[in-house]
């Protein structure tokens, strides 16, 4: 998938390839600008008209290649059978309409429901999101709620029609730790209660670490490890992976400690030959100068894109 400016072709995802199952997560992590949020967008077909474009490659879900499909049907999967929480709910949520007409647009939309049938499955909606006095939040507007309120409503509106496959891109970004820690549990009882797939999408290991049963770790628009979720953080095996483990604070004799991955990414407008991590990889050599290292096993169920494990 590959973004066309003015400078030229940024390539902003390369060869990505994963799978999710029903009532499974599956949780998609690196540092900012690797190719997550990208991901998400390229699967439901939302990217920039005049300069974005998936290239080569396929996007199957429930038998259908997405990727091949008219727009037509495409507004048909979105919201849906595969919906999505943005990264910021006050920039996703319209400004100027109630939250109520916002949860039902897509109701009404897909399927044939009359306008109290659909008010009272947004009520229902923002219940199960757990939002007190729903009846009255129909009626409030975004900047009316707090950033947990918006967050939960991005959520109801995603539910609304019942979607397999739930996206969710850093849906606790900028909510403070014990907000956080509610959205992440509501989404898990949800995901229960649905038997939905998700696409957890978030840069913080320890929301990985209890809320998925596996892992993709993206570098440069590639994945460059992928395991269960139990097996990565007992075994990483790329350096890249074992860079994001360590920079984990740790306590130690009441000091905090941080070890950082030396340098920056890379410009997607010139990645580096061989392995795109190569510059800022305490075992690069030649080889991975040279060549490009697929992603193989590991051991069972464990993948990793790297001459030197």
């Amino acid at each position: 998938m590959s973004f066309f400016t003015k400078d030229g072709e940024v390539r902003a995802l390369d060869g990505v390839d994963f799978s999710i199952e029903s009532g499974r997560t599956l949780g998609l992590v690196g540092e900012s600008g690797c190719g997550k949020s990208v991901t998400a967008l390229s699967i439901l077909r939302l990217l920039p008209k005049h300069s974005g474009r998936i290239k080569s490659g396929e996007i199957w879900f429930e038998g259908t290649n997405l990727a091949h499909v008219s727009e037509a049907e495409m507004r048909n999967v979105r919201g849906k059978r595969i919906s999505m929480i943005f990264q910021d709910p006050m920039t996703s949520l319209n400004p100027v309409v109630n939250v109520g007409s916002q949860i039902t647009e897509a109701m009404h939309l897909h399927e044939e429901i009359s306008k109290a049938d659909a008010n009272a499955r947004a009520v229902e909606m923002l219940t199960l999101a757990g939002i007190p006095n729903p009846g009255m939040r129909l009626r409030q507007f975004p900047h009316e709620l707090s950033g947990g309120m918006r967050q939960r409503v991005m959520i109801a509106m995603a539910l609304a029609c019942s979607p397999s496959l739930l996206l969710a891109d850093e849906p606790t970004t900028a909510l403070d730790v014990t907000v956080q820690a509610q959205i992440l549990e509501l989404l898990l009882d949800i995901q229960n209660r649905f038997a939905m797939g998700v696409l957890l999408i978030t840069h913080d290991l320890g929301v990985v670490a209890h809320h998925t049963q596996e892992v993709a770790v993206m570098y440069g628009g590639r994945i460059v490890e992928h395991a269960s979720t139990a097996d990565l953080f007992r075994s990483p095996r790329h350096p890249y992976t074992k860079g994001l483990m360590n920079s984990i604070p740790v306590q130690q004799k009441h000091k905090s400690r941080i070890s950082a991955i030396p340098g920056t990414v890379p410009s997607a407008l010139n990645w580096p030959s061989g392995c795109r991590f190569r510059t800022r990889c305490p075992l690069a050599d030649a080889q991975c100068a040279h060549e490009s290292p697929a992603l193989l096993p590991v051991g069972p169920g464990h993948a990793a894109a790297c001459f030197k494990m």
